[in-house]
């Protein structure tokens, strides 16, 4: 039986990357090309970020003696990613699983349902922690001397750590599944918190070379610190630079000995931490009922899908935050923009329009929320099918959906890029004017792109909005789409065409595009009732 649940629950990880979009066959081999280019894409972005903090500490922690404390930070930092990127799936997939009640009253031992599950997270952990661990290990051999004994801890503490981080992510999973089942407002409470870390990461990022200066300057201090108050990660870097054999059982007793005492915990009242509580109702109150339209109804109905679960708006809504932070900004630090802008070939010049159009474009692509709106609809799919309302009504209330939540934030950040930059009046009016055209064109653009790729399979709603086929397609191609007439211009056009006339043209076509995505939506119907 322990078996069965482990097939179940690794066939889960892997279904997004390998079902079909409509699960009638395979996924072909284009889809996973691109699939595993993408992840290649990813993964190798990681090493080097990762590669080049650990290129900068590796021979100047060596040679102050602290190369402990060189493997000590790269285990820190691996828990601290393998923490970040498990907290959340720990609570979906042990506390708040559809299926936990089904399961429990089968003649299952909890245990089992418990540990299938958290070796799935155990595998998403793993796969983490190598992200760090393996830059981390190939400039250590790169830069300085690797010993047998090293060799074989470093493997030990790579098998071990998930193991610790394990402890603390089902813990902080079942905290953060009590506190919400008593909230009332979910979603926006996740996002809120969802989106602080996002912007802690963001500012982390862009300040990690001040972080390595600062690092190196105080690396006695702070890994004073670390050996009085944080044995386990002194430990792992004794065990890995040192060879010390006491260290390394040290560390393995940090790591199972708690995780062995959180499994025993959670699998004799598995059943009670996984209920189902109550939660705050809010108080019906008698209104006066008021008629709506087809499209307003169907409008209302998408928009309260979409604002119902914060993962969806953080995945496929993101641009618009980006791009009210990118308004504001510019009005902001609008001197030290124009010095940056001022190093482009000419000062900038003529291509100042176009930089600030293709800028806010590319943005705003980060809001597809309408490839992905046909496949939400799920099993559900037969009740917009069956209504009696014009299959054109239905399609197009998706495309307003993406409209009405990325063209505000969209038209914010264009008026203030406009306003912080010195331009003509018609370079204004075309920054205004071509990325809110372009939301347009990309609304429609994912509702037809879903059409073609839905994915009805899914076990998660956030599978659609992050891994389904029209998603990768809505927005690579977006890109590409504001990337070729950028090169065409500036490799071809720019001594022809003045930057105006060039963004007149580039207003026309879209217009045009926008005209013709929405005559093919129009005459979907048929394509829409064979889903």
């Amino acid at each position: 039986m322990f078996k069965a649940l482990l097939r179940i629950q690794f066939a889960s990880l892997w279904a997004a990357l390998t079902r079909s979009t409509t699960g009638k066959k395979k996924s072909g081999r284009g889809r996973t090309a691109l699939v595993a280019i993408l992840f290649i894409y990813m993964i190798g972005c990681f090493f080097v970020m990762f590669g080049g903090m650990f290129y900068v500490t590796a021979v100047p922690l060596s040679g102050v003696g602290l190369a402990w404390f060189y493997f000590s930070l790269a285990g820190i930092v691996a828990a601290a990613l393998c923490f970040i990127g498990s907290v959340f799936m720990a609570q979906q997939q042990l506390f708040n699983a559809r299926d936990n009640e089904l399961l429990l009253s089968m003649p299952i031992p909890s245990a089992y349902i418990l540990g299938s599950r958290m070796a799935s997270l155990l595998l998403v952990n793993y796969g983490l922690e190598l992200i760090v661990f393996i830059p981390a290990g190939v400039v250590w051999c790169m830069q300085l001397p690797v010993t047998a004994m090293g060799v074989v801890s470093f493997v030990l503490v790579c098998l071990l750590l998930p193991f610790l981080v394990l402890t603390f992510t089902c813990l902080f999973a079942w905290l953060l599944a009590l506190i919400s089942s008593r909230m009332r407002y979910k979603t926006a409470i996740t996002l809120v918190l969802s989106l602080g870390f996002l912007g802690l990461y963001m500012y982390a990022v862009m300040n990690m070379q001040n972080y390595l200066m600062a690092l190196l300057e105080s690396s006695a201090i702070i890994a004073g610190s670390v050996e009085a108050y944080a044995y386990p990660a002194y430990a792992l870097g004794m065990a890995v630079a040192e060879g010390d054999l006491v260290s390394l059982l040290g560390f393995a007793a940090c790591c199972l000995l708690p995780f062995a005492l959180v499994c025993a915990l959670l699998s004799r009242f598995f059943s009670s931490v996984t209920a189902k509580r109550a939660s705050v109702r809010i108080k019906y109150r008698r209104t006066e009922l008021k008629a709506a339209g087809a499209m307003s109804a169907l409008l209302g109905k998408e928009l309260r899908r979409f604002a119902s679960n914060s993962m969806i708006i953080l995945n496929s809504a993101l641009g618009s935050v980006f791009l009210v932070i990118m308004g504001v900004a510019a009005l902001i630090y609008r001197d030290r923009l124009l010095e940056v802008l001022g190093l482009m070939p000419g000062g900038g010049g003529d291509m100042l329009a176009g930089v600030a159009v293709l800028a806010l474009a590319f943005m705003g692509a980060l809001d597809y929320i309408s490839s992905a709106t046909i496949s939400l609809e799920g099993k559900s799919l037969w009740i917009p099918k069956t209504i009696p309302v014009p299959v054109r009504t239905i399609l197009m209330a998706k495309v307003l959906l993406n409209v009405v939540i990325a063209l505000p934030a969209t038209f914010i950040a264009s008026a203030c890029v406009a306003i912080a930059l010195p331009m003509t009046a018609a370079e204004r009016l075309f920054v205004v004017l071509i990325p809110s055209i372009m939301t347009v064109f990309i609304s429609l653009y994912g509702v037809v792109i879903n059409l073609r790729f839905p994915k009805f399979d899914y076990i998660n709603e956030v599978n659609v909005v992050k891994n389904s086929l029209s998603v990768c397609v809505c927005l690579f191609s977006s890109w590409g789409i504001l990337a070729a007439p950028a090169l065409l211009y500036v490799f071809v056009l720019s001594d022809v065409l003045s930057m105006t006339v060039f963004l007149g043209i580039c207003t026309a076509l879209l217009l045009i595009a926008c005209l013709l995505l929405y005559l093919k939506l129009c005459r979907s119907e048929e394509r829409f009732l064979e889903l």
